[in-house]
């Protein structure tokens, strides 16, 4: 069940990110001097996944019930 809001939580906030890199980058002006914008967001993608899917190992093989508890109390839903 932790996993499942885990998923929830992580696409919600990628949503978020990805209209805000969408917005920020049509209202900022272009300068081919700088990190490119489709690198920065695939490095991004690639973190953020990377983080995700580390979290999601961690939380099936090991089942620490601290970590359980930091994600519950993150996402609102302690009983």
């Amino acid at each position: 069940m932790a996993i499942f809001f885990v998923l929830i939580t992580f696409i919600l906030c990628w949503i978020w990110i990805e209209f805000t890199l969408f917005i920020s980058n049509r209202l900022g002006s272009a300068n081919k001097l700088q990190f490119s914008y489709h690198r920065f967001i695939w490095y991004l993608r690639g973190i953020a996944l990377l983080l995700l899917s580390t979290s999601m190992l961690y939380m099936y093989f090991f089942q620490n019930i601290s970590f359980q508890k930091a994600i519950q109390y993150c996402l609102g839903i302690i009983r």
